[in-house]
C-alpha cells in the first residue's frame, strides 16, 4: 500500500464526519457553518544543527487544557505550509485504555521554527495512520525476554537476577526481532545473518545500560523472590515502549515496587530508561551500568553526564568491535563506581523528591555499512546525541481561537 493511497484512506476516515476538513478548511456535516477544529503549535529547535527523525511527545491533556473537545481518536499533524503530514501515533502509557500521549517524528533545520497544525473530529473514531514501520517491541521465549527495536539496533532485557541488557546489531536498516527470535532457535545466537546477529549477550552484568538499586554503598540486584512483571506499553511505527515491573524488591527493611519503562523512537539507537520507586521512605539511589572488558576502553566526561566503552569487546565466536554508552542527567551524578563483582562501570545517580529517574543508553556496532567503524566516529555519535537529548524540541501550544477557549500560550512538557 502505498503512501499517497495509505492518506487518503485516513482522509475518507475524517470526512465521515467533517466536510472538506482537512485540505480546504471548512463545515461541518449537516449544514452548520463552523470552523473546523484545529489546533495550532510552534516548534523550535534550539541548536544549530540539523535534526532528522527527531522525537516530539505531546501530552493530551496538554491539548485538550488549550482544546477541551479535542478527540485523540481522529485527527492528523500537518505541518501549517504545505499541509505536508508529520508521521506520529498515539500511545496509552498508564495503561487505563486512553490514549495519553501523541509521539511523532520532525526534521529540523538549524534553529528553525515549524507551525504546525492538527486538525481533529471532535466525535470521531479511531484512525489507523499506517505509517512505516519503524520500531518494534515483541516477547520471544527463545531469546529469554522482551525486546524493543528501532531500524538500527535492538536491545532484549533478562528481567531476572541478572537485569541485565543484551544487544542484537544489524548489518542494514529493518526490523529484525521476529527474525533473531527465529534464527536463534534453529541456528543459535551467533550465526550471523545478513540482516545482523546477537553481539552482546549482558549475562550477569548490567550488559548496556541495566541498573539495579544503590544501598550503603553497594549494589542491590532484584533476587529470586522478587515478582517480576513484563508488558508492551507500545509498538508503533513511531515509538516503541516495553516495561518490567518488580515487586517486593527488598532493600534494607524496606520493600518497594519498581517499574522500569525503555523507550526507543524512529531513527534512533538511544533507549530513554525510567525508573520510577515505589514505597520508600526516602529517594533510592540506583547504579546505571555497562559490562567491563578487557577489550572494551572505557571513557568518562562527568561534565557532559555520559561514559562510554569501545573496543572488540562484542560477544561474537571472533569478537569485532562494540560501542556502548550510558548518557544521565548531569544534576544527578553521585559517584562513580568499578564493581567487580557484578563486572561492571557504575554511575551512581540521585533520582528527585518523587524518586523517579530517567537516563539514556546507546550501542553502535561496526559491521555493515550502517556500522560504526572508529571510536572517534563513536565518540562523536555519543556526543551528539547527548547534545540532542538535553536540548530537546520544545512545543508552544497555541491559545484556541474560540471565543470559549481563548488563553496564552502554553508550552508543552
Amino acid at each position: 500500500m502505498t503512501v499517497k493511497y495509505r492518506k487518503l484512506l485516513i482522509y475518507i476516515a475524517i470526512l465521515v464526519l467533517v466536510l472538506s476538513a482537512l485540505i480546504s478548511g471548512c463545515s461541518l456535516l449537516g449544514g452548520k457553518q463552523e470552523k473546523v477544529p484545529t489546533i495550532e503549535m510552534i516548534v523550535d529547535n534550539p541548536l544549530p544543527i540539523k535534526r532528522i527523525d527527531e522525537y516530539v511527545v505531546i501530552p493530551v491533556a496538554d491539548l485538550k487544557e488549550i482544546a477541551p473537545d479535542f478527540s485523540p481518536n481522529a485527527f492528523i499533524i500537518t505541518q501549517a505550509i504545505g499541509n505536508e503530514e508529520i508521521p506520529h501515533q498515539l500511545d496509552d502509557m498508564d495503561n487505563d485504555g486512553e490514549g495519553d500521549e501523541i509521539a511523532m517524528l520532525m526534521n529540523m533545520e538549524p534553529s528553525e521554527r515549524k507551525q504546525i497544525v492538527i486538525r481533529y473530529a471532535p466525535d470521531g473514531r479511531a484512525v489507523n495512520l499506517g505509517y512505516d514501520r519503524r520500531t518494534r517491541a515483541a516477547v520471544h521465549s527463545e531469546y529469554e525476554g522482551i525486546g524493543w527495536e528501532s531500524e538500527l539496533i535492538a536491545y532484549r532485557i533478562h528481567p531476572d537476577h541478572r537485569n541485565s541488557i543484551s544487544i542484537f546489531g544489524k548489518q542494514e536498516p529493518a526490523l529484525s526481532l521476529d527474525k533473531f527470535a527465529a534464527s536463534v532457535a534453529d541456528k543459535g545466537y551467533n550465526h550471523l545473518e545478513t540482516w545482523g546477529v546477537n553481539v552482546l549477550n549482558g549475562g550477569e552484568s548490567f550488559g548496556c545500560g541495566g541498573f539495579g538499586l544503590w544501598y550503603r554503598d553497594k549494589l542491590i540486584k532484584p533476587d529470586d523472590k522478587v515478582a517480576r512483571y513484563t508488558r508492551i506499553v507500545a509498538d508503533g511505527p513511531i515509538r516503541s515502549v516495553v516495561q518490567v515491573i518488580y515487586d517486593k524488591w527488598r532493600v534494607g527493611d524496606q520493600t518497594l515496587r519498581v517499574t522500569a519503562t525503555y523507550s526507543i523512537f524512529a531513527g534512533q539507537r538511544w533507549t530513554r530508561s525510567e525508573i520510577k520507586i515505589e514505597g520508600a521512605d526516602n529517594p533510592t539511589k540506583i547504579a546505571v551500568g555497562l559490562i567491563k572488558s578487557d577489550a572494551g576502553e572505557l571513557t568518562r566526561d562527568e561534565e557532559n553526564g555520559l561514559f562510554y566503552t569501545w573496543g572488540t569487546q562484542s560477544h561474537r565466536d571472533k569478537p569485532d568491535d562494540l560501542g556502548m554508552a550510558v548518557i544521565y542527567p548531569i544534576e544527578s551524578f553521585d559517584s562513580f563506581h568499578e564493581d567487580d563483582k557484578s563486572g561492571a562501570h557504575l554511575a551512581v545517580l540521585n533520582p528527585g523528591a518523587d524518586n523517579e529517574i530517567a537516563y539514556w543508553f546507546l550501542a553502535a556496532w561496526s559491521s555493515g555499512d550502517m556500522g560504526v567503524k572508529k571510536e572517534k566516529e563513536f565518540d562523536d555519535m555519543v556526543s551528539s546525541v547527548a547534545r540532542k537529548l538535553r536540548h530537546p524540541l520544545p512545543v508552544t501550544i497555541m491559545p484556541s481561537k474560540s471565543p470559549q477557549t481563548e488563553g496564552t500560550p502554553r508550552e508543552s512538557k
